[in-house]
């Protein structure tokens, strides 16, 4: 199973160019997608879901099935749970299934099985004959999963799927996904770095249209080790610290207001060494590193 990108370039009308020179090989596994807001995320994953056109590049699924020349033939291959949806009023969860098989081309019938399979996977069956309009946001979640596993698809993309979510949602939808990365492609676009941390094998780093980074969080983590500090902050010097947007954090313990901070060298006199994570990890490379890294992409390969 593999998915190619290869030099992927999306420029809109307005003259923004939202992706340049994309290049990605990706095989099995859940991929997350990072970047700012405006880095190209949402093109690159509208590209991918056949709903968005591009002027050059190719994209291509098992080395046979080409996004550009066989659009039919990449939607049966294709899953695709969108950030924003929502379902018909007075429709049973059940029914928006059986209303998706139609869609695509299959008998309710034939699928039920599956159905019934994915409604226990997803935690729904005890709620699959209530109206799914009024389920609660984890709840539409977890059908509008089930819907895009439906057909079984080679290549599935989630779009923001734990945002809104509680905790406890957001565990059992990151426990579905590390199920679906062993024998599917997986593309999780997100702003949560958390769930990229806990779910992913390889993660992507994508800024102004450029994948600026690829490997895996323990590789993105170990270039911040070492330049990631603590230190205690009178209240009149936090305003100016988060102005200065040199601060991945500012907490409160029980003693003094701590800053977290990403540097080369100590921020403060009384700057304390602690052990680097993906979050610092991902600051430091947009905000310190991402100026050099933009101008040197690399061509991104996993698997």
């Amino acid at each position: 199973m593999k998915l190619t990108v290869s030099g992927l370039t999306k420029t809109y009308p307005t003259g923004k160019r939202a992706l340049d020179n994309v290049s990605l090989s990706l095989s099995a596994g859940i991929f997350g997608l990072l970047g700012p807001n405006g880095a190209g995320k949402s093109s690159l994953m509208e590209i991918l879901a056949a709903n968005l056109g591009f002027e050059s590049g190719e994209v291509v699924l098992n080395e046979r099935i080409s996004l550009g020349r066989e659009p039919r033939s990449w939607r049966e291959e294709l899953g695709y749970l969108p950030q924003i949806f929502d379902f018909p009023a007075h429709t049973h969860g059940r029914e928006v299934l059986e209303e998706s098989s139609l869609l695509l081309g299959k008998s309710p019938a034939a699928l039920r099985p599956r159905m019934n399979m994915l409604l226990e996977r997803v935690n729904l069956a005890w709620a699959a004959d209530r109206d799914a309009a009024r389920y609660s946001r984890g709840m539409k979640q977890r059908l509008g999963f089930a819907m895009a596993l439906l057909h079984d698809p080679a290549l599935l993309l989630l779009d923001e799927p734990t945002a809104g979510l509680d905790p406890v949602e957001r565990v059992l939808f990151r426990n579905l996904l590390a199920e679906m990365g062993r024998d599917h492609i997986v593309i999780l676009s997100t702003h949560i770095v958390a769930d990229v941390e806990r779910c992913c094998s390889t993660i992507g780093v994508i800024d102004e249209g450029r994948i600026i980074f690829l490997g895996t969080p323990e590789e993105l983590t170990k270039r911040a080790m070492g330049k990631v500090w603590e230190f205690p902050l009178l209240d009149s010097q936090i305003d100016d610290l988060i102005q200065s947007r040199r601060a991945v954090s500012i907490h409160r313990d029980s003693n003094a207001v701590i800053a977290r901070v990403v540097a080369e060298a100590p921020p403060a006199p009384n700057s304390k060494a602690v052990s680097a994570n993906l979050e610092d990890a991902y600051f430091q490379l947009l905000e310190l590193e991402g100026k050099a890294l933009r101008r040197e992409a690399p061509v991104a390969t996993v698997g």
